[in-house]
């Protein structure tokens, strides 16, 4: 009868992969090979009977247990992986009467792994969690990734499955628990921007219950129970606006009837954001006492020339606050029983210096090769018909001859070509209308978008955009007033 006692990680279950393979490969090399270095068997048995060494012991299910109701059992190696993940042994058994059998190691990745990870996200789940957490690092994903579509769900109605490219949503279990003893899972909002960013935390009820959330209709930082309450919403707010067009002439939206002050009210408040996150402005957006809700300045005025303000309720997606719920501002007295301390949020500020507006007669505009490879060869599509079969060295022409005779026109009136706001890049550029016919009408073929550079006295072509597209980025900064873009008879 053998009596030795089993040490090291002997001790844990039967090893079946200690024994070299026909390729002369074993549990311990694989090891070795993830690491990066050669690592051996004592290395692992002493670290095993080291205080260093945590097992933990899971249930079919995934969540921790005692021993004894275990089918799986791991322990955190206390070396990394050559490419900085953390590693982990496993042993499993199919059923609690067997011997666990191992060894198989398992890359155990970190939430900063799956993408960004917001600030404020650690403090939040210090608050919710039922054990100190000093490092978001000390948090592991170990194979319990799960993709959601945005609907909250892991399977599209057709039944495909939602994958890391198909996914608005990533979720990991935790080892860690509430106060009242349930699982905590971490999930990830993808940003189109940015991918994924996150992490916000609950229990798995919790994440169910934002599925009625996720289900809203968005434009950009606000949320609507349905599109046509979103409707609803864009018709009232531009019934008090000083009347203007919100919608396309000769252009019908199907799914808005105001589209292009959804457009608007979707970038102006993108940019109260900015100014409010990058530039620590508090005056943007103002919070009652609880910061339950939100009020910002549309930066439009209603006939009387009274600021239109809209207030909602504050809630956070993914890291990010969004305004759902929202209405036209009530009266002070109104607001400040709801907590609001402060009653005028100040607008957008697009521009510091009214020369950023203006184009510049005298500057240069750098036509150089590779930009208009871009704008004639690559946007072909958004040249008139009649233009698309010319090559490309009387495209180049023609565009030289209408950038001239644009400028012209601009030495003569100021308005001419207007200025834009680029959401992307936070940014004033101009738009120069383009007539490749070079004789003024109505309506221009195209416009193109030029990129101020006021320390070399420069512009540079971007792209050529239709005139639809950039009525909506124009409108941010002002009403254009010139003719050529105009809502009315932009087809």
């Amino acid at each position: 009868m053998n009596t030795t006692v089993k040490t090291g990680i002997m001790k844990l279950g039967y090893i079946k992969n200690l024994k070299p393979n026909i390729n002369g490969e074993n549990c311990i090399s694989a090891l070795s090979k993830i690491i990066g270095k050669k690592i051996l068997l004592k290395d692992i048995n002493n670290f095993i009977e080291s205080e260093l060494c945590k097992i933990e012991y899971y249930d079919q299910h995934g969540n921790p247990c005692a021993r004894e109701k275990a089918l799986i059992l791991k322990f955190l190696l206390d070396q990394k992986s050559n490419i900085g993940d953390y590693i982990y042994g496993v042993f499993q058994r199919k059923n609690t009467t067997e011997n666990f059998m191992g060894v198989n190691w398992e890359i155990a990745k970190t939430p900063k792994s799956l993408g960004a990870i917001n600030e404020n996200s650690l403090s939040k789940l210090r608050v919710i969690a039922d054990c100190t957490i000093n490092n978001i690092e000390d948090i592991f994903v170990v194979n319990s990734i799960e993709y959601f579509n945005g609907a909250g769900h892991n399977k599209f109605p057709d039944g495909t499955v939602v994958d890391d490219k198909t996914a608005k949503f990533i979720r990991f279990k935790t080892t860690l628990k509430n106060h009242d003893g349930q699982i905590l899972y971490g999930w990830l909002t993808k940003n189109i921007k940015n991918g994924f960013e996150g992490i916000d935390w609950g229990t798995e009820d919790i994440f169910k219950s934002l599925r009625k959330n996720r289900e809203q209709f968005f434009v950009g930082r606000m949320a609507f129970a349905t599109i046509d309450i979103c409707n609803s919403f864009l018709e009232k707010l531009g019934s008090m606006t000083i009347e203007e067009p919100w919608e396309y002439k000769n252009r019908k939206d199907p799914k808005f009837k105001y589209p292009i002050l959804k457009s608007y009210l979707e970038f102006e408040l993108d940019r109260l954001y900015y100014e409010k996150e990058t530039y620590g402005w508090d005056n943007k957006i103002l919070y009652n006492k609880n910061r339950s809700r939100a009020l910002f300045n549309t930066n439009l005025i209603d006939k009387f020339g009274h600021d239109l303000n809209i207030m909602g309720d504050v809630q956070l997606l993914g890291g990010r606050e969004i305004i759902c719920n929202l209405e036209m501002c009530p009266s002070i007295l109104s607001l400040r029983k709801l907590g609001f301390e402060n009653c005028e949020p100040l607008p957008p500020k697009f521009f510091e210096d009214i020369n950023e507006i203006v184009f510049h007669c005298e500057w240069d505009i750098d036509c150089n090769v590779s930009k208009y490879e871009h704008i004639i060869e690559l946007r072909i599509e958004r040249f008139p018909d009649k233009y698309k079969d010319l090559e490309a060295d009387d495209l180049g022409q023609k565009m030289d001859n209408a950038i001239e005779f644009a400028k012209k026109i601009a030495q003569r009136n100021y308005k001419f070509i207007i200025p834009m706001y680029y959401p992307t890049k936070h940014r004033i550029q101009l738009l120069m209308p383009i007539y490749l016919g070079t004789s003024y009408t109505s309506q221009p073929d195209f416009a193109l978008v030029l990129t101020p550079h006021a320390d070399e006295r420069l512009y540079t072509p971007e792209t050529i955009l239709g005139l639809d597209e950039v009525y909506q980025d124009a409108r941010l900064v002002a009403k254009p007033e010139e003719s050529w873009l105009n809502p009315r008879i932009i087809k």
